[in-house]
């Protein structure tokens, strides 16, 4: 079993995490993943918070089923 896979991965999500690290210096302007998030799922406003909440417990859900195969 190689570990180039792995390796591809993790400098994958550590690309994603400098990436939203840089620009989450200075002002809050929407260049984050979360602020993204804030604005495409309107977390201001009831709804959005309810169709987040199922987002995220559907793709966990999705997720974990996923990694554990069953």
């Amino acid at each position: 079993m190689s570990s180039v896979p792995a390796a591809e991965w993790a400098l994958f999500a550590a690309h994603v995490a400098v990436v939203d690290w840089l620009r989450d210096r200075g002002e809050p302007d929407g260049d984050t993943a979360t602020e993204a998030l804030r604005v495409a799922f309107a977390v201001h406003r009831p709804e959005g918070r309810a169709a987040l909440a199922l987002t995220l417990a559907g793709g966990s859900a999705w997720l974990y089923r996923h990694l554990c195969k069953t």
